[in-house]
């Protein structure tokens, strides 16, 4: 039986792919000269991975690559498809409402996984409430709620199972100089209200809907301390000439084993 990987991870790097939306609106396009993420490069303690991104003739996120196969996004649209093996994909079919994702159902011939996202007042990513199926029979149920500042800056994630297993991570140390350069429009891929989505957050696992959008970070500005599972990572951020951050390190407080370093490379 496949499965959308409900693991979580300290940081969930995703790609993916998109084609026609199912409600007719068509997506963002980028009016001003963002800078678009290229690359990214992750590097754990015994693993580095190298995500190439490319866009269309309108910024919109085109195709995401690894050693393991290529991830595309159909003209900005919205039908994601994402390699699974040689014999299967994962499809997900994603829908918007004033330019805001508000369900997500991502799917092999059998299981399949229902997300709806709720915006609060100020149009921030408030909750994502995500079922799983298998041959039409209910098998789990995730709600993962998100907390904001006044500032539009992400102070918490937590998942919540049908069994009440609760996970959380919480964020702080906002400086001023961390201003976020790895939001939606930085991917050709703005679709998740005005603080975007925590894709590379713990926990979030995309919404439930398994490794699908690319590596957005939420909040006006990034954590420099983040704890969950225990454990505490210190952040720290590099800039290049144009402002824009190129490297990321994030360090366990105790144990190197769980350092991540992420370099990022811009058009």
């Amino acid at each position: 039986m496949k499965n959308i990987k409900t693991t979580l991870t300290i940081l969930l790097v995703a790609i993916t792919v998109i084609s026609c939306s199912k409600t007719g609106n068509t997506p963002n396009q980028q009016t001003t000269a963002t800078p678009l993420v290229t690359q990214m490069v992750v590097t754990y303690s015994n693993l580095r991975v190298v995500f190439n991104n490319t866009y269309d003739d309108k910024k919109r996120l085109a195709t995401v690559g690894t050693t393991d196969g290529v991830i595309t996004y159909n003209a900005g649209g919205f039908e994601i498809v994402r390699p699974d093996g040689p014999k299967d994909n994962l499809i997900t079919d994603v829908n918007l409402t004033d330019g805001h994702a508000i369900t997500v159902l991502s799917y092999y011939s059998a299981e399949r996984y229902n997300s709806t996202f709720n915006y609060d007042s100020k149009g921030r990513l408030a909750k994502i409430v995500q079922s799983r199926t298998v041959s039409g029979q209910l098998i789990n149920t995730y709600t993962y709620a998100y907390t904001w500042d006044d500032n539009d800056n992400l102070l918490s994630g937590t998942i919540t199972d049908n069994k009440g297993a609760v996970t959380t991570a919480t964020y702080s140390g906002f400086l001023a100089e961390n201003v976020n350069t790895l939001r939606g429009k930085n991917f050709g891929f703005d679709y998740f209200g005005t603080a975007d989505f925590p894709s590379d957050y713990v926990p979030n696992n995309n919404g439930g809907s398994g490794y699908i959008f690319p590596s957005i970070y939420a909040g006006k500005l990034l954590p420099s301390v983040i704890k969950t599972f225990g454990r505490t990572y210190n952040v720290t951020y590099h800039k290049n000439a144009q402002g824009n951050i190129d490297k990321i390190q994030q360090l366990d407080s105790v144990d190197p084993y769980y350092n991540i370093i992420i370099d990022i490379a811009y058009q």
